[in-house]
């Protein structure tokens, strides 16, 4: 019998069999047709791919991701994952979902035909994150948004992570009972009622106990968050998926789950991977480089990044190597925690990593050129008007939005107590803390600790000089930017934050209105000048001037140009904020969490300050009746 390719003398880890054995595989017509000693039942083949013994193991699986964090737009996500093994992975598109609703959905799931990895879509269940009293959006999904999108596309496989646990554990009795004023819960009965055998991802951090059993028990069954052990080991024993991300890879945990059989039952997922990072250490294998290292065998490497998230999503045609499933494959070097690729195979054709990075290098070049023709018939990735979304009102003033003030109903006084937020720099969550600043004429002196005039951006205070300071603040501002009405609240935050400079971001979790943070207004001011002019975008100042930024055009947070270059521009950014104070290993993404109100414990949108446990709004200035 003829096959296409025959990869002979490959090591293969029989998951079924839990052993290793030397064997050909036998590839046709994309998918696996023999695996066993292909000379005994004469099968021969037009292409040879002698393995060398080495492992050859099935492509790496990603569940859980957002291929919006990585900037990019999905065909050059697509390549550049490729290369680092991963064929298959399930992207939720709610990022571009709060920009453009259902629209931005339907765009970037057309985006992703003819990409040369799989790409299959959570429907997004949170978008808002929350509810609308509690930030803006662009767009909302619900149970009729759902309903046309899973019509229209077949690569909606699941549901989206449930963000909003802490006002569905809050709400359980009603929910239990059948009640459906909760969003989230809607899209959950819908998606079991219409889609029965479809997972529903969960978000779940820090619950535990009976909180996390009334999460279980309306459907919510994986965990993507940080885990620590107990936590996990709650969630294993529940039944429910866990999906360890890099922040949780950790000695006890990997120890646990290696001296311990939980195969099938945990996978890796990437969820938010900047590109500088990507381009740098890699996606999936790099958090399996991670968990080798931390003692994690090649054996459950091979079931958590193939075989547990095929099964998780009910793929029936891959995350094993045996007849009748896709030809994805990646031939390691060896058996060694490096975890090196030497050739990554989709559906048997060997993928070329030089060629993919030319290849969109030349069709970003085409589109730039394009957009900037009048009457070219170059067409762009996206609709065009998703290239402008930034819509403030003319009136809006950016020196008013900088000036922290108590509301004109309060008394005046020369002192005010202010909720803060305490950053750290080891991961995105957030601690509540109480400062109380002077004020002059109802403004608070909030980067001044004696009191005198505000800084101008070249006249800083050095707190090395003054160590009897409290710990040095930064204002942060969230300006509404879909509507046209421009609304915008304010906060100060402590910790991990910016010295002698400014950000601003149209990327800001997840509602991805525009983040203004810094130490002074002058170069906060700087900042926002260059993201609103240039329609989208992140960017970094000091001194007054810019000196670092990345272009997001599509939706003020997507790039189509190139992962290299792409990823150039974006370390440029890391590093200035690096440069001006910010520790946390990933400097946007600490900062662009901010404003993410459904992860612990405060945070800040355009409707205000966010105590995430409680779900609720809450006041910034606290004052004494």
């Amino acid at each position: 019998m003829q096959a296409d390719t025959l990869f002979t003398r490959a090591s293969h880890y029989n998951v079924f069999l839990k052993q290793w054995m030397i064997t050909d595989i036998a590839v046709l017509r994309g998918k696996i047709l023999f695996v066993g000693d292909a000379g005994s039942v004469g099968i021969t083949a037009d292409e040879i791919v002698d393995c060398e013994e080495r492992p050859l193991i099935p492509g790496l699986i990603d569940i859980h991701l957002h291929i919006e964090s990585s900037l990019c737009i999905p065909a050059v996500f697509a390549d550049a994952v490729l290369q680092h093994g991963v064929t298959t992975i399930v992207s939720e598109p709610h990022e571009i979902a709060n920009v453009f609703g259902m629209e931005g959905i339907a765009a970037m799931i057309t985006a992703s035909k003819h990409a040369s990895a799989d790409i299959f879509y959570g429907l997004p269940s949170s978008v808002p994150s929350t509810h609308s009293r509690m930030e803006t959006t662009g767009g909302s999904i619900d149970v009729a948004e759902a309903e046309e999108l899973i019509g229209r596309f077949n690569n909606i496989i699941c549901l989206g992570e449930v963000m909003n646990y802490s006002e569905l554990s809050a709400n359980f009795d009603r929910l239990a009972a059948g009640d459906m004023e909760s969003k989230s819960f809607r899209l959950v009965q819908y998606m079991q009622n219409t889609m029965p055998l479809a997972a529903i991802e969960g978000h779940c951090p820090t619950v535990r106990g009976l909180e996390l059993a009334k999460l279980l028990y309306l459907g919510i069954d994986s965990d993507h968050c940080l885990q620590d052990l107990e936590g996990m080991k709650d969630r294993l024993a529940n039944g429910m998926f866990v999906e360890l991300q890099e922040k949780s890879i950790r000695k006890d945990i990997i120890e646990y789950l290696e001296t311990h059989d939980f195969s099938g039952r945990y996978s890796f997922v990437t969820d938010d991977v900047p590109p500088d990072i990507l381009a740098a250490k890699g996606h999936v294998d790099h958090i399996v480089r991670l968990a080798m290292k931390e003692g994690l065998s090649l054996e459950n490497v091979i079931l958590a990044s193939s075989y547990a998230p095929a099964a998780r999503m009910g793929f029936r045609d891959r995350g094993l190597l045996a007849p009748g499933k896709l030809a994805d494959m990646v031939l390691l070097q060896d058996t060694s925690s490096d975890f090196s690729i030497k050739a990554v195979f989709k559906s048997g054709r060997r993928c070329e990593a030089a060629d993919s990075a030319e290849k969109h290098a030349e069709k970003y070049e085409e589109k730039r050129e394009g957009l900037a023709s009048p009457g070219s018939r170059k067409e762009p990735s996206f609709p065009l008007h998703f290239y402008s979304s930034i819509n403030l009102n003319a009136s809006f003033s950016i020196k008013k939005a900088l000036s922290l003030r108590i509301p004109d109903n309060k008394p005046p006084a020369s002192q005010v107590s202010v909720r803060i937020i305490r950053k750290n720099k080891e991961n995105t969550y957030t601690e509540s803390a109480i400062r109380t600043l002077r004020m002059v004429d109802r403004e608070v002196l909030w980067n001044h600790p004696d009191g005198s005039d505000h800084l101008d951006g070249s006249d800083h205070l050095d707190e090395s000089d003054h160590p009897e300071l409290e710990p040095k603040l930064n204002l942060a501002v969230v300006i509404e930017r879909y509507t046209g009405n421009s609304g915008f609240s304010q906060g100060l935050l402590e910790g991990d934050v910016l010295t002698n400079g400014a950000f601003c971001s149209t990327y800001a979790h997840d509602h991805h209105n525009i983040l203004i943070v810094g130490d002074n207004t002058a170069d906060m001011e700087s900042a926002f000048t260059w993201v609103y002019a240039n329609k989208g975008g992140i960017c970094v100042a000091s001194g007054g001037a810019v000196i670092a930024a990345v272009h997001l055009p599509i939706a003020g947070i997507l790039s189509e140009k190139p992962i290299p270059s792409l990823a150039e521009d974006v370390e440029s950014v890391q590093s200035a904020l690096r440069a001006l104070g910010i520790a946390h290993q990933n400097p946007i993404m600490t900062l662009a969490t901010i404003t993410l109100p459904v992860s612990p414990d405060l945070k800040l949108t355009d409707k205000g300050l966010v105590d995430v446990q409680a779900a609720e709004l809450v006041e910034s200035f606290l004052f004494q009746e």
